[in-house]
């Protein structure tokens, strides 16, 4: 997920997104989150949220990303 001033954008789809506020997660800055559930309200709200180091990604879905780009 990428920064963006109004939240999160998503690797995959390009959709703009934020942190439910029930989160702990709430209101902190990562550089990379994976989470679980969408929850579509008024806004796009994600749920069952880890943070985690970008350099794992390749490890964790190798099949999305690589070690090179």
């Amino acid at each position: 997920m990428a920064s963006v001033d109004d939240g999160e954008r998503t690797l995959a789809s390009g959709q703009i997104v934020q942190v439910n506020p029930s989160s702990v997660l709430f209101r902190t800055k990562a550089d990379c989150l994976i989470f679980n559930e969408l929850v579509r309200t008024n806004q796009n709200y994600i749920r069952n949220v880890i943070r985690v180091d970008p350099l794992w990604l390749p490890e964790l879905a190798p099949q999305e990303f690589t070690a090179n780009g």
